[in-house]
């Protein structure tokens, strides 16, 4: 009895491509060290509204207790970070002292981004204007990232 395959057999040139699902051909490690490094996808813009957008809802996030303040560190001046833990740890005050129902404890919570406006104020610098809706409230959002070196970071957020 012929021994049979229910899968496509996988390309002999590494030119093409494999099927979902085969094994692909083997990279020599030296090969894998020389080999370019793809870059981030989208432009520049994209990648800046990416972060801008994500930095933006997770200081949402800090201010509901949600998140700890320092997981911004990798992207915000530490004056940022600093900021927003302080006024975390207010709410979280006035929290323990209001009662369950009270609304206080809905602000913050199921964060969405509901619109968005980026700006190039220059080359490798873009600000932001965000409205970020939970379930209590919506807030205004202001984000200033600028490109240093190979990273970004952000300079300056406000949130209303």
């Amino acid at each position: 009895m012929p021994i049979t395959s229910h899968r496509p057999p996988t390309p002999r040139t590494g030119d093409r491509t494999a099927a979902p699902g085969t094994a692909r051909p083997y990279v020599w490690r030296q090969q894998q060290r020389t080999a370019p490094r793809p870059s981030a996808p989208g432009t520049e813009r994209e990648r800046a509204t990416a972060l801008i957008r994500a930095v933006a809802v997770a200081a949402v996030e800090v201010l509901a207790g949600a998140r700890p303040a320092r997981q911004l560190a990798r992207w915000a001046e530490p004056e940022i970070v600093d900021r927003l833990h302080r006024r975390a740890v207010l709410l979280q005050r006035r929290r323990a002292l209001e009662p369950a129902e009270a609304p206080v404890h809905r602000v913050h919570q199921h964060s969405e981004v509901r619109s968005q406006r980026v700006c190039a104020v220059d080359a490798g610098i873009y600000e932001a204007a965000l409205v970020i809706c939970d379930d209590a409230r919506s807030r205004a959002v202001v984000v200033r990232a600028e490109r240093q070196e190979k990273a970004w970071r952000i300079t300056v957020l406000e949130v209303g």
